[in-house]
């Protein structure tokens, strides 16, 4: 197979893949990825970007600024996410609007394409009524005018000439759920052809779609931080144990106190994690939190957040109030993974 074969090849792999962002998306969230590293699922993520940077340049789209800075964001936010879960939503939200833009920004410029025909076309030019033209993009690329119209065949000819999404074999199959995206819709008016914008209706929806999604976002995001989501992260796993005198509930408490002064976003006892309800008490059987009672000396907690100022705040708690009363050890770790509240 010769070079430029291959290189054609690897292009239609490549939007084939862009296309289907959405399968991807669900391969995480169906835990296909459960067993590997977050770094490992990350790296994933950026082939996917790479593969999105390929399809703009593919369809000569990479140097517009709306595209460069959307594609730059998927990478921050990447870089960025804590979980699974998360990079899941980003390439199923974030990854796809990124992938809708592009075919977008591509759309446009073919449709500048189809304004130069027609506003160079005489019947056009001398048109002294007021005509809207939509121009369907076909399956095996270019523009299909459809009726009514009083345009020439040779003017048909250029506009069936013009490129569009799918002259290229491995969009075909991609036509339906993208031609709303190609199609133009074209005033002529005055002798002049102009695009018409999308509705005020059209956009009245995406705006709303887009504060529905930022609102998702958000409760997703106060979800976690009160527990009912898993959450991880840098953090640290602190251990407790007996020394003069055992460790209470109100010693636990007033750790818990302090970790969320310095700063924690999370945190779990034994593994049971804590929520905006949580109760630490003392019972006969030992401590109990949230009805499970746990095993002490050492009492385990594992806590999401900044390592430096939680271990700060740890070893001021202890030098000063716990001094020779508790006994405590603390371990760094690059990934902590807090699961979610069990509803009892």
């Amino acid at each position: 197979m010769d070079k430029l074969s291959t290189k054609t090849l690897r292009i239609l792999a490549v939007i084939a893949l862009a296309f289907n962002i959405a399968i991807l998306a669900s391969q995480l969230h169906r835990g296909e990825f459960a067993g590997t590293e977050l770094s490992d699922a990350k790296a994933f993520a950026n082939d996917v970007i790479s593969n999105l940077q390929e399809l703009a340049a593919t369809l000569n789209v990479s140097e517009k600024n709306s595209v460069k800075q959307s594609l730059a964001k998927l990478h921050y936010d990447v870089f960025l996410v804590n979980s699974h879960t998360e990079l899941a939503d980003i390439l199923q939200n974030d990854a796809a609007k990124t992938r809708d833009l592009i075919i977008s920004e591509y759309t446009n410029m073919t449709a500048e394409k189809a304004l130069a025909v027609l506003n160079a076309a005489p019947e056009v030019q001398y048109s002294s009524s007021s005509v809207t033209l939509t121009l369907e993009p076909l399956p095996t690329g270019g523009y299909e005018i459809k009726a009514p119209h009083n345009l020439e065949e040779d003017t048909l000819n250029q506009l069936l000439a013009i490129e569009n999404l799918f002259s290229k074999e491995a969009q075909r199959g991609f036509y339906e759920p993208y031609r709303h995206l190609s199609t133009l819709k074209v005033l002529i008016e005055n002798g002049v052809a102009q695009l018409i914008p999308q509705s005020l209706e059209q956009e009245t929806i995406k705006y709303l779609e887009g504060e529905i999604e930022n609102l998702r976002q958000e409760y997703a995001r106060i979800n976690q931080m009160a527990g009912y989501a898993e959450m991880s992260g840098p953090g640290i796993e602190i251990y407790v144990y007996d020394q003069i005198y055992t460790v209470s509930a109100g010693d636990l408490r007033r750790i818990i106190s302090e970790l969320y002064s310095a700063g924690a976003r999370g945190i779990a006892i034994h593994g049971q994690r804590l929520s905006v309800n949580s109760y630490i008490i003392d019972s006969e059987e030992g401590i109990v939190v949230d009805g499970v009672t746990i095993r002490s000396n050492p009492v385990i907690i594992q806590v999401v957040g900044d390592t430096t100022t939680l271990k700060a705040g740890v070893d001021l708690l202890f030098s000063v109030s716990f001094r020779g009363v508790l006994g405590f050890d603390i371990e760094n770790r690059e990934n902590m993974v807090l699961p979610a509240k069990a509803f009892q």
